[in-house]
């Protein structure tokens, strides 16, 4: 069984559609007879909101999701300009990790694009705004097919309930570490040199509620 059951969870949603097992050439051929975007990892093609092991509602498209990945598309554009050597990629461009395929919120690549390519296959920063369904993958799975990139350095996670940024970044001996920002703090994104607020990144965002709380806010 892919999805995992939780008893204090919201039903499945009617339109619910599971992974299903596939080969890679059978998920490029089927991606392009589909409506929606479809990611790819360890075999299974799915719904990018409906990773392996999730199936409940919250999982992005959200006015918050929506806001927040505009915020920080806009302040990488901003720093970086629209000339090279690095660009901004927003979801529409599926990144490349390996055996995996993905469409991540915003990513930072390096290098010449060429004009039909569609699926680069390095970046440099990745970032991603965490949904309900899809926060345990965002740190698991997909993070360490991320790893799997030569030029990945540093990975930012945005959460959706709080103004709260999780920043991750690999050391010179390879380890991954990270550091945790709430609302008044600074972030200083060393690969393209941008300093930034967590202010800054929330801001005229209404952050969507947490199904699971019930009143009260869990971590």
């Amino acid at each position: 069984m892919l999805m995992k059951h939780h008893d204090n969870l919201p039903p499945v949603p009617a339109d619910y559609e599971p992974p299903r097992r596939v080969r890679y050439d059978e998920y490029l051929r089927l991606e392009n007879e589909v409506t929606g975007k479809y990611e790819y990892h360890n075999g299974l093609m799915y719904p990018r909101f409906y990773p392996p092991g999730s199936y409940w509602a919250m999982a992005g498209g959200t006015v918050a999701h929506n806001d927040l990945t505009l915020n920080v598309l806009t302040a990488l554009r901003s720093h970086l300009g629209r000339r090279g050597p690095c660009k901004v990629y927003m979801s529409d461009m599926k990144l490349k990790a390996g055996d995996s395929d993905f469409f991540p919120d915003a990513y930072v690549a390096c290098g010449e694009t060429l004009p039909r390519q569609t699926r680069p296959d390095d970046a440099i920063l990745i970032c991603e705004v965490r949904s309900q369904s899809t926060a345990e993958f965002d740190r698991g799975d997909k993070f360490d097919a991320y790893k799997t990139l030569p030029g990945l350095q540093e990975y930012l996670l945005l959460d959706n309930r709080r103004k709260q940024a999780s920043l991750f970044r690999k050391g010179e001996d390879g380890t991954w570490v990270y550091v945790t920002f709430s609302a008044g703090a600074s972030i200083v994104l060393t690969t393209i040199d941008l300093e930034i607020t967590v202010d800054a990144l929330y801001d005229g965002v209404t952050l969507d509620p947490d199904p699971l709380s019930r009143g009260q806010e869990r971590a």
